[in-house]
């Protein structure tokens, strides 16, 4: 038997009991405050036509602009329906009218030789997959290569530069300088007092949150909030926003409410008391993902996925003996309910459990006149590859071995989870999906760089809990490259900004001729899930309250105000 400076569970032997090196993980804080919302159907139903009302308004507004709107105009009017959160309305339109900008522009033309306007055009036309080059803002730089002193006053531009630096690939040199100058000159605050409030707080805002990295609910919400302070604010796009932002919000609590029910009928709470009870933040990941009213089933099965992928994953690094967690890692293999009957009792429930989701998904698409077997069979496939590397990790963990950092990183990518998100995100969209899943069986870059982030986010976050107990990746890296914990955080850091340079390499065109726009869109808001949630290096996941609370009280516990 393993000592116990191992992290190994012991036994007791006077009370045969075993002594599992349990963590001390914060409770759910959503206790009780979740209220069922009363529901007046016919102001619903009436505020329900009026946002096709004002949809068609917008819709002609975008269409008068294409016809005979400014390159700025054009740029301001999609740049506020997006941040404002309704843009999913008009993606046909939005599209037209940047397929025009792009067309006419091209790939590397200044606009007005104004900062704001040129950033601002780089950065929708990046977002939406064009190719522009960087090296649009080598004309705001000096003879020395440096950006003009004279910005530092455009607080405006500085802003819109900013903003423009998140889309930033490897080959985007100038982007790099770009982001260190415009922070630098954003964070001098002495022209903050002066300025027009809504600019103030959206520079605030973005130095705590870049917009490219941010969670789309929680962005939409806080520009509402913005925008309706701003004297020239367009009020039909304000109201559409706000009723859209309200219809939505009672839609996700309804999910919210079933995915509650689902967790109270299991019993997982109760009866798995060692593992973190975050079934709200699960959800609020899934809605992360994608918000919009058709992903409803998608928004389900990911907050359900989530929930295993946190119980299990506590299993394997705060409970199990390695004998029980082989004993599990070989029955998910068997993938067959019969396996349950060997399975200690504390791990039947979450085995069931799993088991009867991919029935559950295979019913939902009979329902939907789906034929999707490969996609269950996805599934599943992934769940075994997770189970074997936690089994890996956790005989490292609990034996305090340090293997080769390369190692650790082949097994802690796969246990980042995003393999298994990959097919439960994808799984209810509309589109034919086939070869969307025959592309995941690849390892695809993007789904790789969003695995990475997750992996190495969490690791320099969670690093001060977990040292406690065992072995983690930044103590394998110190090791295997002989290097101080600052070097080896450094790296780390390093690797997640490299991998959202790929990602945001992958939304370019042509990779974007490849694989859908939306399906790629599902790994970016992905990893932005991960920078919200482990924001300056706090895990928000295990404490909500560090970080994800506000933005939960935000999109789901408030309704807003109309």
């Amino acid at each position: 038997m393993a000592t116990e400076k191992s992290g190994y569970p012991q036994t007791n032997k006077q009370a045969d009991v075993k002594i599992r090196p349990l963590a001390d993980f914060p409770p759910c804080i959503w206790t009780d405050r979740f209220k069922p919302i009363t529901i007046d159907k016919q102001v619903y139903d009436m505020h329900a036509k009026e946002i096709e009302m004002l949809k068609e308004e917008v819709r002609g507004m975008l269409i008068k602009s294409m016809k005979d709107g400014t390159t700025i105009h054009k740029l301001n009017l999609v740049d506020t329906v997006e941040q404002l959160g309704i843009s999913y309305h008009f993606d046909k339109e939005i599209d037209s009218i940047l397929h025009q900008i792009f067309l006419q522009n091209g790939p590397s033309k200044v606009v007005d030789d104004d900062l704001y306007a040129t950033a601002l055009q780089f950065r929708l036309l990046r977002q939406h997959g064009f190719n522009v080059s960087s090296s649009v803002f080598q004309q705001f730089l000096n003879s020395n290569g440096e950006f003009k002193e004279t910005l530092t006053k455009d607080k405006r531009g500085l802003l819109s530069l900013y903003q423009a630096a998140y889309l930033r690939t490897q080959d985007d040199t100038i982007l790099e300088e770009a982001l260190s100058f415009a922070t630098t000159h954003l964070k001098c605050g002495e022209e903050l007092e002066t300025m027009p409030s809504s600019l103030a707080k959206q520079i605030k805002h973005a130095l705590e949150q870049s917009l490219h990295r941010g969670v789309p609910r929680v962005e939409a919400r806080h520009f509402i909030s913005v925008y309706e302070e701003d004297e020239a604010k367009n009020t039909t796009l304000l109201r559409l926003a706000k009723l859209d932002f309200y219809y939505l919000q009672i839609l996700h609590r309804k999910e919210l409410d079933q995915i509650e029910s689902w967790i109270e009928e299991l019993k997982l709470v109760s009866e798995v008391p060692y593992s973190r009870a975050r079934w709200v933040e699960c959800y609020f990941w899934g809605l992360a993902t994608f918000f919009e009213p058709q992903y409803s089933l998608c928004r389900i099965l990911s907050a359900k996925s989530s929930v295993f992928i946190t119980t299990i994953d506590d299993t394997y690094d705060a409970y199990g003996d390695l004998d029980e967690l082989k004993a599990f890692r070989d029955a998910i293999e068997r993938w067959d309910i019969k396996e349950a009957d060997g399975l200690p009792e504390y791990m039947r429930k979450t085995y069931i459990a799993l088991i009867n989701v991919v029935e559950w998904m295979d019913q939902e698409f009979a329902k939907q006149g789906m034929s999707r077997s490969y996609v269950s069979s996805k599934y599943k496939e992934e769940w075994k590859r997770y189970v074997r590397a936690s089994y890996t990790q956790s005989k490292w963990f609990l034996n305090r071995e340090l293997p080769a950092f390369q190692d650790y990183k082949e097994a802690a990518i796969i246990t980042s989870a995003y393999f298994i998100l990959a097919p439960a995100s994808l799984a209810f969209m509309k589109m034919g999906i086939e070869e969307v899943f025959d592309w995941l069986a690849k390892d695809p870059k993007i789904v790789v760089a969003a695995s990475k982030i997750g992996r190495f986010i969490n690791d320099i976050a969670s690093y001060e809990s977990e040292k406690q107990r065992g072995t983690t990746g930044l103590e394998c890296y110190m090791n295997s490259f002989n290097v101080s914990e600052e070097e080896a955080i450094k790296k780390f850091e390093e690797i997640v900004e490299d991998a959202w340079k790929e990602i945001n390499e992958e939304l370019l065109m042509p990779a974007t001729d490849t694989m859908p726009r939306e399906i790629l869109m599902v790994f970016l808001n992905l990893a932005r899930i991960l920078d919200v949630t482990y924001k300056h290096n706090l895990d928000g996941y295990t404490d909500p309250a560090l970080v994800l609370e506000p933005h939960i009280v935000d999109v789901l516990l408030d309704l807003i105000v109309l």
